[in-house]
């Protein structure tokens, strides 16, 4: 009974590899080269995609590149006015830290800092 399985798995097994190697005869007796049907299709579809991109160079990319100049433009004056923002906020953060610590050494032991008490509640 053993016997009977054994034998039957190994031809299975024997059926699946002669198979896969029937199946991979056309591109090893072809040595590398793409069969017809393949070479054919791949001439197609490089037809295709120069139509399109052809298509779109005509039609759509004069229709959206003045667009796209108009929001680039846009979009960086933007970026610009925050970049002014930022450097305002940080000049304005960095002369408060120095107004700070001056008036810490001028007056030391005076708390004038007009902070909300930091203290945590539940204390």
């Amino acid at each position: 009974m053993r016997q009977k399985r054994f034998i039957k798995y190994f031809v299975i097994i024997g059926v699946i590899f002669g198979t896969v190697f029937l199946s991979q005869q056309a591109h090893i007796l072809d040595k590398g080269n793409k069969s017809t049907f393949v070479n054919g299709a791949v001439q197609q579809a490089e037809a295709y995609v120069a139509k399109g991109s052809g298509w779109v160079m005509d039609k759509v990319f004069p229709s959206i590149s003045g667009e796209v100049q108009k929001r680039g433009e846009m979009v960086t004056e933007g970026i610009n006015d925050q970049k002014e923002k930022v450097s305002e906020n940080i000049s304005e953060k960095i002369s408060n830290y120095f107004s700070g610590v001056k008036e810490s050494i001028l007056h030391p032991g005076e708390n004038n800092c007009e902070c909300e008490n930091q203290s945590t509640s539940g204390q």
